[in-house]
């Protein structure tokens, strides 16, 4: 998988909300659900960044790996 074809595969999946998370949202006070909703949000946005960001350095790693063999 490339990193091009991560928005629509990766954001669609983390932009569900897990069991748990319903759960939480079911049971909390109606004052306190868009402050949990908003906290979902910005935890999901976050372990995307880190996601794509692993890619990223692990093409740059395979490429690297590959021009210091060319190099080499």
């Amino acid at each position: 998988m490339s990193v091009s074809a991560l928005p629509e595969s990766v954001t669609t999946a983390l932009s569900r909300l897990s069991k748990a998370q319903q759960d939480v949202l079911a049971s909390a006070p109606a004052e306190m659900k868009p402050f949990l909703e908003a906290q979902f949000k910005m935890s999901q946005e976050q372990q995307l960044g880190e996601w794509i960001t692993k890619m990223m350095k692990g093409d740059h790693e395979q490429a690297t790996s590959v021009l210091r063999n060319i190099g080499g």
